[in-house]
């Protein structure tokens, strides 16, 4: 077991978003997060990135990597240079490739110059080449094409270690997810399988709801 989540509660002011979630994540997992919008999916990833909660408990010396939803870089840096800096045990030649492979191939661009979607893609550049026992991946698929898209799905695929995920490209999370953990009314219902499964399992249950 890598991470234990046990009646998790949080509130933004009056807004309950969590209320006595319990959540447990294992080895090889590759979990997506879904859920309509203003569930809280972002700020679950966060608060398990960040060790925001005596609620969330993990296994001894894991290693996080989490690409976050708004990524924060030093502005007045180059592409390259932000990108070593973060990446200090990296090759030089790697982080290039990864910054290529996610069309980043001006690297002496200032940070401050690129856009929101360029900022994301450095990011997801990075956070690919940092060692870690759980990847967290906040939206991944925004601002790729799809041929970047279809690589990092492979690269997930292959991917021996745990994935969390928050994605609304249903397609990605078909294709990589092996459990859906479904955020609803400050709760979390989980199914093992892919997202068609979970959609068709969820649609089942409102059907006999109704019934």
């Amino acid at each position: 077991m890598l991470i234990n989540i046990q009646n998790l509660s949080y509130a933004i002011g009056e807004r309950q978003l969590y209320k006595n979630l319990n959540m447990i994540v294992e080895d090889t997992d590759k979990i997506a997060l879904v859920g309509v919008n203003g569930t809280g999916k972002s700020t679950l990833l966060k608060m398990i990135a960040h060790h925001d909660s005596p609620a969330i408990t993990y296994k001894k010396d894991l290693k996080i990597a989490y690409l976050s939803q708004n990524p924060v870089f030093r502005d007045n840096e180059t592409i390259l240079n932000e990108a070593k800096h973060i990446l200090k045990d990296v090759p030089e030649y790697s982080i290039k490739s990864s910054l290529t492979r996610f069309g980043l191939e001006d690297m002496d661009q200032v940070i401050s110059t690129l856009s929101g979607g360029q900022k994301k893609r450095l990011a997801l550049a990075i956070v690919l080449l940092e060692e870690c026992d759980l990847l967290i991946l906040d939206e991944p698929t925004n601002n790729l094409d799809a041929k970047t898209v279809n690589w990092l799905e492979n690269y997930l695929l292959n991917f021996e270690n745990t994935v969390i995920v928050v994605s609304h490209n249903r397609y990605f999370l078909n294709k990589i997810c092996t459990h859906i953990c479904d955020v609803d009314y400050g709760k979390i219902n989980m199914y093992v399988g892919n997202y068609d499964f979970w959609y068709e399992s969820s649609q089942l249950m409102q059907r006999m709801i109704k019934d």
